[in-house]
């Protein structure tokens, strides 16, 4: 769901928190599924909520989930989004201010992202 900075608020603040928090929980109930099974065909799998930025509000602050599964000749590596924070104008995406430019923020479900991730876990233990 996309929101716009006027709809940047507390209640938004938790609501992110909250998600990401969700999400590694789901994260560490993936791993505690899957592990020795990708272990008994030789591979590693790795799921971890990773966050850059302090605050979800200024421009750049990204969460996600990482997923890695590393097998004997080659690694796989994917990240599915949580929230992310960037200013914009004109549809591009910018690094610093300029007038004119909007910052926005994309929240991704819970409900929506928990059967895609297991889904592609499950795709590549096949």
């Amino acid at each position: 769901m996309k929101y716009l900075q006027t709809d940047f608020s507390s209640d938004l603040s938790e609501l992110i928190k909250m998600t990401e928090h969700s999400f590694s929980d789901h994260c560490e109930l993936l791993l505690s599924e899957y592990a020795d099974l990708f272990v008994k065909r030789d591979r590693k799998l790795t799921i971890e909520v990773e966050k850059y930025g302090k605050d979800p509000f200024i421009p750049g602050y990204v969460s996600f989930i990482s997923v890695r599964i590393k097998r004997e000749k080659d690694n796989i590596k994917i990240a599915f989004p949580i929230w992310k924070c960037q200013r914009t104008f004109l549809g591009i995406q910018l690094s610093k201010y300029i007038p004119g430019s909007k910052v926005s923020g994309e929240l991704i479900t819970f409900e929506n992202a928990k059967n895609v991730l297991k889904e592609f876990i499950e795709d590549h233990l096949k």
